[in-house]
C-alpha cells in the first residue's frame, strides 16, 4: 500500500506582499493624524513658554560681585533663590540651565546650584560647547 505525502505548505510570498503593503499604507498616513484640531490659544501677556527652561549665567565677574544673570537681569547671590522661584512659579518642570565661564571655579559654580536648589529647581544643567567654537 502506498500512501501519498502532501505537504501542506504556506506560500510565503503573498504574505510578505500583503504585509508590504500594510507597511506603506500606514507610513504614508501616519503623519496625517498627528495634525490634530487648529485652535486659538488665548493671550496672557505673563505666561511664559511651557517647555523653556530658565537660563542662569555665571559670568567672570561673578568672583567680585557675586551677580549672575536670570534672563538679562543681573542679580546678588543672596536673593538668587528668591527670584529663581519666581521665574519658575508658572512652570510645570522645574529646569534650568546654567552658563558658567570657562573661568570660574567648580566651587562657585556650587554655591549658585545650592541657591538653585533652595529656589525650587529640581533640575539644573550646565551649559556646555564644543572645543574650538568661539564666541564673541
Amino acid at each position: 500500500m502506498h500512501v501519498a505525502s502532501s505537504l501542506a505548505e504556506i506560500n510565503v510570498v503573498p504574505l510578505v506582499d500583503v504585509m508590504l503593503v500594510l507597511l506603506v499604507i500606514f507610513m504614508v498616513t501616519a503623519p496625517m493624524m498627528q495634525q490634530g484640531y487648529p485652535i486659538k490659544l488665548p493671550e496672557s501677556r505673563r505666561s511664559a513658554p511651557a517647555n523653556a527652561p530658565v537660563k542662569v549665567v555665571v559670568p567672570l565677574s561673578f568672583r567680585v560681585d557675586t551677580k549672575v544673570l536670570l534672563g538679562d537681569e543681573a542679580i546678588r547671590l543672596e536673593v538668587l533663590n528668591v527670584r529663581i522661584g519666581q521665574a519658575l512659579e508658572n512652570q510645570l518642570a522645574k529646569r534650568v540651565i546654567v552658563a558658567g565661564d570657562g573661568g570660574i571655579t567648580m566651587q562657585e559654580l556650587m554655591r549658585v546650584l545650592d541657591k538653585l536648589k533652595e529656589g525650587g529647581v529640581q533640575d539644573a544643567a550646565i551649559q556646555t560647547q564644543p572645543p574650538g567654537v568661539r564666541r564673541p
